[in-house]
């Protein structure tokens, strides 16, 4: 089975003609899950927008900015936050089940996510090449490989850096991953990352050959990040996004 990746549209002018237009969504009485469903979606933005976007109902006024926000399900725009906050639109029903169903699972995770401050990474990218390093938020990291390095090698980047390496980590792999995804024949591989709150072990995800194709190419993508911001290879040349 695939993992489902839905957009949230909920009205025509999304672009859906199948759906109701704004005006015929909008509710005098809000509903009685508004400040959980409004809690729900304004957890975790993973793209964050320089535009505006212009409001359907008042075009004079400004209702979001197309910033994105997913649950690793659905993905919506910050547009949607503001019509159900401003005019109390109902959303699809499939979609506010969903929420109801998940968010007490979901606040929960993303208070723990808030306090993580170490991910330890390590990637055996082809049998007998190991690399591993040790992010925290501080910017202190901690690396070494087994062909190179015979000790830990220690150094040090900037606090923002560090925090824009481990959030989308959390993100992609802390809270919103799920096994037994997809299949994608991938050899010779094993990669693990762990998520520390000061040195207590929190959690701990990995993967292994016919995962998900989306879990490996999001790990590849995360060690091509992290090799913009250290002077040290992580394997990433041994891996391929298109197995």
């Amino acid at each position: 089975m695939k993992r489902e990746r839905i957009s949230v549209n909920f009205a025509y002018e999304c672009g859906d003609r199948s759906l109701p237009h704004l005006k015929d969504l909008v509710r005098d009485v809000p509903d009685k899950e508004k400040s959980k469903i409004l809690a729900y979606l304004k957890e975790n933005c993973i793209l964050a927008c320089p535009g505006i976007i212009r409001d359907f109902l008042n075009p004079n006024h400004i209702i979001g900015f197309g910033n994105i926000y997913t649950d690793g399900k659905y993905y919506w725009r910050d547009d949607l936050i503001g019509y159900i906050d401003k005019y109390n639109i109902i959303i699809p029903e499939e979609f506010r089940r969903f929420i109801i169903q998940n968010y007490s699972k979901r606040m929960e995770r993303h208070a723990l996510l808030k306090t993580i401050s170490l991910v330890e990474i390590e990637n055996n990218s082809e049998p007998g090449y190991s690399y591993s390093i040790k992010i925290n938020r501080n910017g202190i990291y901690e690396y070494k490989n087994n062909t190179g390095c015979k000790k830990n090698v220690m150094g040090k980047i900037s606090a923002e850096n560090a925090q824009y390496i481990i959030d989308p980590i959390m993100s992609d792999f802390f809270c919103y991953d799920s096994d037994n995804h997809g299949s994608c024949g991938i050899d010779g591989y094993h990669w693990q990352i762990k998520f520390f709150k000061n040195k207590e072990f929190v959690y701990e995800t990995e993967g292994w050959i016919n995962e998900d194709r989306w879990r490996y190419k999001k790990f590849v993508g995360i060690l091509e990040y992290i090799e913009k911001f250290i002077p040290h290879e992580l394997g990433t040349n041994y891996m391929d996004y298109n197995v």
